[in-house]
C-alpha cells in the first residue's frame, strides 16, 4: 500500500472518529439480503427468459430498493454494492446523507475479471450471474453507478470497477455492456465525472480512458445529497447488446473495490428493465385533445393500435398478434388480420379497429397481444400488449330531474356522459360554467336548460338533454348599509322587504350571541360588544323560501382620558384646575349633566369631597366618563403623635418607631441618639427598626429629633425620648 493510500485511510478514520455525523432519514428504502433468483426476477421484464442464477456477494451488500424521494433517477429495482446496501444503526449503507461515511470492509475477495478495468487488485466483489434467452435481437436494461470514490479519487489510480459481462453465440469471449453511451469506453469514476481531479488525481488519468473522456454530461454531484451516501453518481444509463434471438446468453453483473476495501461503490438496476425491447404496442388516443382516453365508437370513430420497433430494419418485419378482451370479432368490430407488417426502414405500423353498429351491447374491451417475430423452441412468445374500449355510441343523459327551487338556491346540474365529449349549455345565465359537464346553477327565474354534447373532428352525432328549473316566490330583503354609531347611542336595524303583503318569519343573529325574531330591532346604549355583523334571515311561511341580508355595525368608542383618579387639595388654599390627558376633553361638574370644554377648579372654602367626570370626543362620538375623586382637607393644623415606646421583636406589632401625622405633614429628617449622644439612626424619612449598623440595639431609653415639612409651607420639629423594649 503506497504512502498516499495510507494517508487517505488515516484521514477517513479520523473523519469517522471525530466528525459529528448528521443522521437523516433515507428516502431510498432498501431491503437487503436477497436470493439470486429473486434479484434476477426483480430485474427481468418482457421478452426474456432467465435461469441458473447465482450470487457471490455479502448478505447485506445486495437487496431491493424503492425510492420515496431522491435524485437517483430510478423508482425501484435491485442494488449491488461493495459495502452495505442498507443503513442499520451506526453502520451506514448506500442509503442516507452524503455527510455520512459508509466505508465498509466486507472481508471478501475481489473478482479477477475486473482487473483489466481496475488495473489493481480488487476486494469485496459482489457478483450476480444468470442465463438469459431473448425473444428479440437485443438485450437492454437501465442502471445508475455511484461511488464514495468520487471527489477525492477522481482521475486517480483507485478506479473502483464494475461491469456487465455478456457471453454467448456471436460474441468472442465476453463483452462489457456498461459503456459510456455512443462509445466503447467502460463506465468508471475516471470516465464519467466533473473533470475536477481529486487530491491524488491527475486529469491525464481520466483523458487516457478514451476520446472525449471525462464525460461531464452524465455526472451528478451528490456531495450535498440527503438520500444517497455516495458523493457522486451517473445519470440513468442503458446497457445494450445485440444478440441472436432464441439463443442462450450468460450475463455477469459484478462490482468490486480497487486497491483496498475502503470507500464503497454501488450499482442500481431498474426493476423490470431487462428486456429484449425490439417491438412494442400501444393504443392511440382517437382525438388529439384527449391523450388519456383510449377508445373507439361504433359507426363513427375508429380506433387505432400502433406497433413499434425500436430500430429501423432494412427489410419488412411481420408481427403477429392475438386478440383478447370481451369484444367479439364480427359483432362488436370488423374482423382484422392476425398480423401487421412494419415496412422496411420504418419504425411503426397501425392496426385499425372499426366498431360495428349493432344494438346496444354495452362498452366492450379489445386487447392485442403481440408476439415476438422470432420463434423460440416452436413458441411465439408474447412480448407486449395494449387494450382499447369499444363504445356502442356516444351518450348523455340528464341525471338531475326537473325541479322547483327557491330563487336564491344553488343547485348542481349533473349529466351522465363520456368525459371526452365537449359540452355546451344554453342559456348560460346563472351557470357557473356553460362549457363543462356538470355546472353549478344559481337562478332567479323559471328556465329550461339544454345541453349539447359533441365530439369535434369526428362524424359522431351530437347528443342533447334538457332540464326545466322552476323558481318559487322568494323574499327580497335589503339591510341598512354598513355604518358606524357612537358609544352609548342606539343601533337601529330596519330591513327593507320588496313584497310587503306576505307572511314572513324573521330570524336575527349578531355579535355576542345576539338573536331576535322581530322585524325591526333597536339596541339602546351601544357598546364595543355590539360591534359586528348583523344578519337577518327572512322566511316566507307559505312556501318555506328564504333570503338573508347582512350589515356591519361598528361602535365608535373613543379611549377614555388618562387621569389621576384621586386628587387632594388644602382647605382655603387656591386649587389648580383638574388635569387629564386626551383629545377634545369634555368636563362634567358635580350635580350637572351639561359638559364644559373648560377644566374645573375645585372650591377649597370647605372640607368636602366632590366627584368630577371627564370624557374624550372623536368626531361626534364621546367616550365613557372617567371619574376623578376630589377631596378638600385641613392641612398642617392637625395632630402629630409620636409613641414613647416600641418593641422590635418581629411579632408584627409595634415593631418600628415612627410618627403618626394628620394630612399635610411629611417627615424631612429623623435622628435617634443613645444616652451618650451618639447618633444610632438617621434618615430623611421613614422609621427606625431598633438596629444600629445591622445589629440590634440594647434595651433602654433613646432620644429623638424629628423634623416635619408642611404642605402649606414652613417646618416644625419634635424632640423627646422613646423606650426600646424587647
Amino acid at each position: 500500500m503506497n504512502a498516499c493510500r495510507k494517508i487517505r485511510i488515516i484521514l477517513s478514520l479520523l473523519c469517522f472518529l471525530f466528525v459529528q455525523i448528521n443522521i437523516t432519514y433515507a428516502q431510498i428504502v432498501v431491503s437487503p439480503n436477497k436470493t439470486a433468483d429473486s434479484l434476477v426476477q426483480k430485474l427481468s421484464g418482457q421478452g426474456v427468459t432467465v435461469s441458473n442464477a447465482t450470487l457471490n456477494c455479502a448478505a447485506r451488500a445486495n437487496g431491493y430498493f424503492n425510492v420515496v424521494s431522491s435524485n437517483l433517477g430510478l423508482d425501484s429495482g435491485i442494488v449491488l454494492t461493495t459495502g452495505l446496501a442498507s443503513t442499520e444503526g451506526n453502520e451506514y449503507g448506500i442509503n442516507g446523507s452524503a455527510s455520512n461515511l459508509a466505508s465498509n470492509d466486507n472481508g471478501l475477495p475481489g473478482d479477477p475479471s475486473l482487473l483489466p478495468l481496475a488495473l489493481q487488485t480488487t476486494y469485496d466483489a459482489c457478483d450476480l450471474e444468470f442465463d438469459v434467452v431473448p425473444n428479440g435481437d437485443s438485450i437492454k436494461f437501465d442502471y445508475v453507478f455511484s461511488s464514495e470514490e468520487y471527489k477525492n479519487s477522481v482521475c486517480g489510480p483507485y478506479n473502483d470497477a464494475f461491469a456487465f459481462f455478456i457471453s454467448g453465440p456471436g460474441i468472442s469471449g465476453y463483452d462489457n455492456m456498461a459503456l459510456v453511451p455512443g462509445t466503447t469506453i467502460p463506465v468508471t469514476i475516471n470516465s464519467i465525472n466533473d473533470s475536477i481531479p481529486g487530491r491524488i488525481g491527475n486529469i491525464s488519468n481520466c483523458e487516457m480512458m478514451g476520446p472525449g473522456a471525462p464525460f461531464k454530461g452524465y455526472y451528478i454531484d451528490n456531495s450535498a445529497g440527503t438520500t444517497l451516501t455516495h458523493w457522486g453518481l451517473t445519470d440513468v444509463l442503458q446497457a445494450v447488446h445485440a444478440v441472436i434471438p432464441c439463443n442462450t446468453y450468460h450475463l455477469k453483473i459484478v462490482i468490486a473495490d480497487a486497491g483496498d476495501p475502503l470507500y464503497d461503490s454501488g450499482v442500481f438496476l431498474k426493476a423490470g428493465s431487462l428486456h429484449t425491447g425490439s417491438f412494442s404496442i400501444s393504443a392511440i388516443p382517437p382525438v388529439a385533445y384527449d391523450t388519456a382516453s383510449i377508445f373507439c365508437v361504433k359507426g363513427c370513430l375508429p380506433g387505432r393500435f400502433r406497433v413499434y420497433t425500436s430500430q429501423v430494419y432494412p427489410v419488412a418485419k411481420t408481427i403477429k398478434f392475438i386478440t383478447g378482451g370481451n369484444a367479439i370479432s364480427g359483432v362488436d368490430y370488423s374482423p382484422i388480420a392476425d398480423s401487421i407488417v412494419i415496412p422496411a426502414n420504418q419504425l411503426s405500423a397501425d392496426v385499425i379497429i372499426n366498431g360495428l353498429q349493432t344494438p346496444a351491447l354495452g362498452t366492450k374491451t379489445i386487447k392485442l397481444y403481440i408476439q415476438s417475430p422470432y420463434t423460440c423452441a416452436g413458441i411465439n412468445n408474447i412480448i407486449d400488449s395494449s387494450s382499447m374500449l369499444i363504445y356502442d355510441t356516444l351518450h348523455i343523459s340528464m341525471m338531475t330531474q326537473d325541479t322547483v327551487v327557491c330563487g336564491n338556491e344553488n343547485i348542481h346540474l349533473q349529466v351522465a356522459g363520456d368525459s371526452i365529449l365537449f359540452y355546451n349549455w344554453s342559456p348560460a345565465n346563472g351557470l357557473s360554467n356553460a362549457s363543462i359537464q356538470d355546472p353549478g346553477l344559481y337562478t332567479t327565474g323559471t328556465t329550461t336548460y339544454v345541453v349539447v354534447a359533441a365530439l369535434p373532428g369526428t362524424t359522431c352525432p351530437a347528443k342533447t338533454a334538457e332540464i326545466t328549473v322552476a323558481v318559487k316566490l322568494t323574499p327580497q330583503v335589503e339591510m341598512n348599509p354598513d355604518t358606524t354609531v357612537c358609544f352609548n347611542t342606539p343601533i337601529r336595524l330596519n330591513p327593507i322587504l320588496a313584497q310587503s303583503n306576505l307572511y314572513y318569519s324573521y330570524y336575527w343573529i349578531g355579535p355576542n350571541g345576539f338573536t331576535s325574531t322581530l322585524r325591526d330591532v333597536e339596541i339602546s346604549n351601544a357598546t364595543n360588544q355590539n360591534s359586528g355583523t348583523y344578519t337577518i334571515l327572512v322566511l316566507i311561511d307559505t312556501n318555506n323560501c328564504r333570503a338573508g341580508s347582512s350589515t356591519i355595525i361598528n361602535v365608535n368608542t373613543p379611549d377614555t382620558p388618562i387621569v389621576k383618579p384621586i386628587q387632594t387639595f388644602c382647605l382655603n388654599k387656591p386649587a389648580d384646575s383638574l388635569k387629564a390627558t386626551g383629545t377634545n376633553l369634555l368636563w362634567y361638574f358635580p350635580q350637572s349633566d351639561t359638559p364644559s370644554i373648560f377644566a374645573p377648579v375645585p372650591p377649597t372654602d370647605n372640607v368636602a369631597d366632590y366627584n368630577y367626570y371627564v370624557t374624550e370626543t372623536i368626531g361626534n362620538c364621546e367616550s365613557p366618563k372617567t371619574l376623578i375623586d376630589v377631596s378638600v382637607k385641613r392641612c398642617c393644623d392637625g395632630n402629630i403623635f409620636i409613641p414613647n415606646a416600641f418593641t422590635p421583636n418581629g411579632d408584627g406589632k409595634n415593631d418600628k418607631f415612627e410618627p403618626v401625622m394628620d394630612y399635610g405633614y411629611s417627615v424631612i429628617g429623623i435622628y435617634i441618639f443613645n444616652r451618650w449622644g451618639q447618633v444610632v439612626f438617621s434618615a430623611l424619612d421613614g422609621s427606625w427598626d431598633g438596629n444600629f449598623d445591622g445589629a440590634a440595639c440594647a434595651v433602654g431609653t433613646y432620644f429623638y429629633k424629628i423634623e416635619f415639612n408642611c404642605i402649606l409651607g414652613g417646618t416644625t420639629e419634635r424632640v423627646g425620648d422613646v423606650t426600646l423594649i424587647r
